[in-house]
């Protein structure tokens, strides 16, 4: 049976052991399989960020939609996801035309979120696909604004936001 890939997690067998090791460590498994076909790096990253990690994809473009909206960020975060998976986005603030939206970082959610966020190869694709400035604080924090001071974390904001979550 083949392997399923769905949020991160993945079920079913595996017909050989290092075809799971590879699955289970990569944060991006079919970007590899849309380089074999013929894509771009860019292209084939942007692919597998949007279909290996579904819901910090759509946490994050959610973030970046309530910049727009007066709602509750976190209601706009929340709505994107799915029924089980609500839970995982723990509150918000707003920082000037930009909001700061907390997700668990134990959570599947919030370990996807580290994925798109967290690295200098991946931020930029989603900068470009949110549309907006995007960053990353601790291990939980999504920042979006159209405004790129708003996403800037200074010592001081990376010190004062560790008291929050126990990351």
């Amino acid at each position: 049976m083949p392997s399923e890939i769905y949020g991160g997690g993945h079920v079913g067998r595996f017909a050989n052991k290092r075809k799971l090791q590879r699955e289970m460590f990569m944060s991006f498994p079919s970007a590899l399989l849309r380089l074999k076909a013929g894509d771009t790096p860019d292209t084939a990253l942007a692919y597998a960020m949007r279909t290996d990690t579904k819901l910090g994809y759509a946490a994050i473009m959610a973030a970046a939609a309530a910049t727009a909206s007066t709602d509750c960020p976190c209601c706009t975060v929340r709505n994107a996801l799915p029924p089980e998976h609500r839970h995982d986005v723990l509150r918000h603030e707003r920082r000037g035309r930009g909001v700061m939206v907390d997700i668990n970082p134990d959570s599947v959610v919030g370990k996807q979120v580290a994925r798109l966020l967290g690295t200098d190869a991946a931020r930029p694709l989603m900068v470009a696909e949110a549309g907006m400035a995007l960053g990353f604080a601790n291990c939980c924090r999504i920042l979006a604004s159209p405004d790129k001071e708003d996403v800037q974390v200074s010592v001081e904001d990376q010190v004062r936001w560790q008291i929050n979550i126990d990351c």
